[in-house]
């Protein structure tokens, strides 16, 4: 699966309880109320339109980035873990 970064300008909670009823709750990470990544095999336009960035039902500004293998940074354990599930 890839991991994409999803981040909205606006805080709204329609974002999140798509990316969750659309992927899963395991494949949905949120960082915060602007900040969410998601895992999917789908491209990320796909991404954008579920997340309510783009396509005819759009409702938030926001923008869908593809995350690559590299990361570093300081945060919570249960982010590592979950961008370690995404490796297996």
């Amino acid at each position: 699966m890839t991991a994409f970064a999803v981040m909205i300008q606006e805080p709204d909670v329609r974002t999140h309880d798509h990316l969750v009823e659309r992927y899963g709750d395991a494949n949905v990470y949120r960082i915060n109320d602007l900040t969410f990544l998601v895992r999917t095999k789908r491209l990320a336009e796909d991404v954008s339109v579920v997340a309510g960035i783009k396509g005819d039902d759009r409702f938030v500004s926001g923008v869908v980035f593809k995350l690559n293998r590299y990361y570093a940074g300081y945060t919570a354990r249960s982010l590592w873990e979950w961008l370690q599930d995404d490796e297996k």
